[in-house]
């Protein structure tokens, strides 16, 4: 305590230094942000972006979406200062970038809400939002609210905030959980339930936001078709029938790639998954 200083102005000096470190963070992470992902979108895999409530499991779930152990969650102010974006594979084998935003907070002062809100300017260049809920918390319906109203003033794309995946994470805590809430799918990010569905649901929302379709086409290996396929769209499998020189070739294209290809060799057999 400064010569002469109550008490009250220690502490208030003490909240002011606080904010202004708060703040300092979250403008370097907003610079730094800005730089990723410009280099994200230059890889172009599609971008899932993970948010919600510090403590509502986000970290958990990247971890068992992606496999990744050596992700730590950490229960503590701004764990996720630092940028986390971690690969993962949906069912068809499709990779997607997940960015663990930064986590709300529930008593976040009024006049840091811009700040904060300017460290979530990058989910603009998401393909797809997951929305993470810790559904034990007494104040989960109030902190949905909260997450919805902080997206809608980001003046995001319609169709961002149209599609936003629900979680209930934790459904392990309570006993025979059942969404009320539609389109929401339940899930404990900590014992794996209900992952494969929530890939799944990831997957059909990324093929419509990309534009993009999963076929299976039959080639005649002679052609160019398949080197056609490596270059223009994401091969998955390729399945060769040595017998008669074909081959059946299972794709992730895009709509106006297989436009081409249909222009290209309108004799191809095609299966739409």
């Amino acid at each position: 305590m400064g010569s002469g200083e109550t008490f009250l102005e220690t502490q208030n000096r003490v909240l002011k230094e606080r904010e202004l470190k708060i703040r300092n963070a979250l403008e370097k992470l907003r610079r730094k942000r800005a730089l990723l992902r410009a280099q994200r979108r230059k890889c172009e895999f599609p971008i899932v972006s993970v948010m919600g409530y510090t403590n509502s499991g986000k970290t958990t779930l990247i971890k068992a979406l992606t496999g990744e152990a050596g992700l730590q969650p950490r229960d503590q102010l701004f764990a996720t200062l630092d940028i986390t974006a971690h690969a993962g594979y949906l069912p068809s084998h499709m990779a997607v970038i997940y960015v663990d935003t930064i986590g709300f907070l529930t008593d976040l002062p009024h006049n840091l809400v811009e700040s904060f809100s300017a460290t979530l300017e990058e989910v603009a260049y998401s393909d797809l939002i997951v929305h993470v809920r810790d559904i034990t918390h007494p104040e989960t319906i109030l902190q949905k609210a909260t997450v919805l109203s902080v997206l809608r003033n980001l003046n995001l794309p319609s169709h961002l905030l149209d599609s936003i995946v629900e979680v209930h994470n934790k459904v392990d805590l309570t006993e025979r959980y059942k969404p009320t809430e539609e389109n929401a799918l339940a899930v404990s990010a900590l014992h794996g339930y209900g992952l494969e569905e929530l890939k799944q649901e990831i997957e059909k929302k990324i093929l419509t936001a990309t534009g993009k379709k999963i076929l299976t086409v039959n080639i005649n290996l002679e052609g160019p078709q398949l080197s056609w396929l490596y270059k223009e769209a994401t091969v998955q499998e390729v399945e060769v029938m040595p017998e008669d020189g074909r081959a059946r070739v299972k794709v992730i294209i895009s709509s106006s790639a297989f436009g081409r290809y249909k222009n290209l060799f309108p004799n191809s057999e095609i299966f739409i998954s």
